[in-house]
């Protein structure tokens, strides 16, 4: 079936197809439309949305940038107006729905949002981030969401402090030993995956035990 796109998504849509367009006068236009939609209720979740649809990475960037402006109240960054709480719901919801997509490069773009939502409110207020994650990873059927799960974990504890990577690693460690002990789906996420993002996973390993032993 296909997607229902409103009148407001797909003037997103346009805006966003405008970004890439090889006139300068069209990019400037899309991208002085699409800062000033981005003060408005609801710009963040219809990106999100579009995210979901894996309609254009560029609205990922975007979504990227309103999160570091409009997310936290307070940081150096931040440019008013707040996005709501009902908002932010939304957004977290449809970008776990996008990590799974098969392509690499949004994938990581997904990843890169999840991980700048997570600095703010993980755990306390998006307590099914790690759960979902892990459901993921432990659905060796899905590759595609096995890699997207991996990738944004390692995104996620570039952005955590030393206090919350422990967080991790209790819950981890069991579904990563299970890739490990798994060679077919060993082999998957090692085809797909950057190298760096497999030599992260074995450092959680490693701190997890070094950790336990003491």
């Amino acid at each position: 079936m296909a997607n229902v796109v409103d009148q407001d998504q797909q003037w997103l849509l346009n805006c966003l197809s405008a970004t890439l367009d090889p006139n300068p006068e069209v990019r400037c236009f899309a991208e002085a439309s699409l800062d000033q939609a981005s003060r408005q209720p609801g710009f963040g979740s219809a990106l999100s949305k579009v995210a979901a649809n894996k309609e254009l990475a560029v609205g990922l960037l975007l979504l990227k940038q309103l999160v570091k402006k409009h997310w936290q109240e307070g940081e150096d960054s931040f440019e008013p107006p707040v996005v709501s709480s009902d908002e932010k719901e939304i957004i977290r919801r449809m970008l776990l729905l996008a990590l799974d997509d098969p392509h690499r490069k949004i994938c990581t773009a997904v990843g890169m949002a999840v991980a700048s939502i997570a600095v703010h409110d993980w755990p306390e207020l998006w307590s099914d981030l790690l759960p979902f994650l892990l459901n993921l990873i432990n659905n060796q059927t899905n590759s595609n969401g096995v890699y997207g799960a991996m990738r944004c974990l390692v995104l996620l504890s570039a952005d955590l402090d030393d206090k919350m990577v422990p967080t991790l690693i209790p819950a981890l460690f069991p579904s990563l030993l299970t890739i490990v002990s798994s060679p077919k789906v060993m082999l998957a996420c090692l085809r797909r995956q950057p190298r760096k993002c497999w030599t992260d996973v074995k450092k959680y390993i490693i701190y997890y035990k070094v950790g336990d032993a003491a």
